[in-house]
């Protein structure tokens, strides 16, 4: 079978870097058998010589949560191992030393059918063997389905079992909203445990139903595992009990390595449990600030990714979080991360815009998009949002988002594009995709497939995170409301320090007769060395802040 003729398709867009889009040639079809495709482009002309690689993904069509990315450094690809007579999608986007660009537009092409030509004997003999055994298999599955519908009967029209988890990722998940007993819902996606079986040890927390404990699991059987156990306290009301039951139905559902795994419920006594898989090392928050500095880049960016992939997760099932945060993220042993604490999650309804709509309810300000606050609309989209303020506090070890700034405040300086500066030494292709993942545009924001495949990608070239975000002056963690006296947008050298994120060096500038914001205009690079500041990054930074005052 000799190659198809070529085929030309439409024109497409491939962003380089972090600029506009621009114009490049259209993808060409080269060749194509049953079982491979081969489509090239050419290169964006560059203003500059630097390099230029790209980044494919592709995915058969109506199967997107199941794609593959491929990193090239030339402008052609060859997909092999594919389904004949099957239409694939294409992506494509340029990445240069400033970064990824978006993905183009899709592009669609298909593979031949097979080969029709004459068939041994062999061939035929093993197809009628093959359609015997397939039509064996399929009464079985008929009977076995049949048995199945009866003894479904009796409970809510709902396909899935709360332990066929490899079968959940089909449909979305299902919310308590249905149950006239929240309790037989639970009971749905939840392993009733015995509460012989669970021991209570020491508090290591308050949460949102009751006190948390670090414990243990004995189930027959099995060795004895440590667990974290959330109680529901004695003196709850009927909207807390139906939450915490809410809770363990969504993590009941949930099967992914970087999501916190439910081991069950006590739901029979009391204290009603949630028991859960014990993570070592606690909040990223508090972790992050017990180890500062202790990471690499690279380790901080592998936190991220896992981050990532159980975002992904969640948001391929048409599920959105409401409330990512640093605080919200539990670390193991090994530094792997975990989704955590649903006490905010919705599902969300199976549309075009896929939103949920809230007429109350808690809003953690400091982590929410603009539309949700303003319109307590939510997609995956504001989880993104809120992913790009976990990528600042990761970089920032710990540091509270928006420093000592009110609500009110972070609201107002949302709303005139005021964007978190980047942490200290921070990578700057990282601080690049926080900002995409701060667009106001909620539609130009990345999927969580995309910044997974992008963190994935920074992890195997670590040389794209040496070159450092530059700390523009003009942007800090104050408001001009806060401003001191003479144009210096500051009552005191701390409160300085804090919003540049230099209130490490609070002591130094004590320690050397520094009391007013006036003392520090003429500082050098010599003088900050001298007072203990030594990091060159650190001492930009705050020259940078101090050059700002004077222009």
């Amino acid at each position: 079978m000799g190659p198809a003729p070529q085929r030309t398709a439409p024109a497409v867009w491939v962003a380089v870097g972090h600029a506009a889009p621009v114009t490049v040639s259209q993808f060409i079809l080269t060749q194509r058998d049953d079982s491979s495709l081969s489509v090239s482009w050419l290169a964006p002309r560059q203003r500059s010589r630097t390099s230029v690689e790209y980044e494919v993904m592709f995915f058969e069509k109506g199967e997107e949560a199941r794609y593959t990315v491929k990193h090239l450094l030339e402008p052609n690809v060859t997909l092999r191992d594919l389904q004949p007579d099957t239409a694939y999608l294409l992506r494509v986007r340029s990445i240069t030393p400033l970064g990824p660009g978006p993905y183009s537009p899709e592009q669609e092409f298909r593979t031949l059918p097979p080969d029709t030509g004459a068939l041994s004997g062999g061939v035929i003999v093993s197809i009628i063997f093959g359609v015997l055994l397939f039509i064996g298999l399929l009464l079985g599955l008929l009977i076995f389905r049949r048995k199945q519908a009866h003894r479904r009967q009796a409970r809510p029209d709902y396909n899935t079992s709360g332990f066929d988890r490899e079968k959940v990722w089909l449909k979305p998940y299902v919310d308590l909203q249905p149950y006239d007993d929240p309790s037989r819902g639970v009971l749905e996606f939840t392993k009733e445990l015995d509460v012989s079986c669970v021991t209570m040890e020491n508090v290591i927390g308050e949460g949102e139903f009751g006190e948390v404990y670090r414990g243990s699991l004995r189930l027959p059987g099995k060795e004895c595992i440590v667990v974290a156990i959330k109680t529901l306290k004695s003196t709850y009301s009927d909207s807390q009990w139906w939450n915490f039951l809410r809770e363990a139905t969504i993590m009941g559902q949930f099967n992914h390595p970087n999501i916190v795994r439910l081991e069950g419920v006590v739901t029979k006594r009391r204290p009603m449990m949630i028991i859960t898989e014990y993570m070592e090392n606690g909040a990223l928050d508090t972790f992050l600030r017990e180890n500062e500095a202790k990471f690499s880049p690279v380790q901080l960016v592998s936190m991220l990714q896992g981050i990532a992939s159980g975002m992904t997760y969640l948001s391929e099932h048409n599920y959105v979080h409401r409330d990512l945060a640093a605080r919200n993220i539990l670390v193991t042993h090994s530094l792997q991360c975990k989704v955590s604490d649903f006490g905010l999650s919705r599902i969300l309804e199976n549309d075009a815009e896929g939103t949920y709509e809230t007429k109350g309810g808690k809003i953690p300000i400091r982590w929410t998009a603009p539309e949700a606050i303003a319109h307590r609309i939510f997609t995956s989209a504001s989880d993104v949002w809120s992913f790009g303020i976990v990528m600042w506090e990761v970089l920032s070890f710990g540091d509270k988002p928006y420093g000592n700034m009110t609500n009110q405040e972070v609201m107002k300086s949302l709303e005139d594009g005021y964007r978190l500066p980047p942490p200290v030494d921070c990578p700057s292709i990282l601080y690049e995709l926080m900002k995409s993942c701060w667009s106001h545009d909620r539609i130009r924001r990345p999927h969580f497939q995309e910044i997974r495949a992008q963190l994935q990608h920074f992890i195997s070239s670590p040389q794209l995170l040496r070159p450092v975000a530059d700390f523009d002056p003009r942007v800090t963690l104050r408001l001009p409301s806060c401003s001191g006296s003479d144009g210096i947008p500051y009552r005191s050298i701390p409160e300085w320090l804090e919003s540049i994120r230099m209130k490490r060096y609070i002591s130094n500038f004590r320690t050397a007769g520094l009391d007013t914001m006036e003392s520090i205009l003429e500082l050098t690079a010599e003088d900050l060395k001298q007072m203990g500041v030594s990091l060159p990054g650190h001492q930009k930074r705050i020259l940078c802040s101090i050059q700002g005052f004077k222009e």
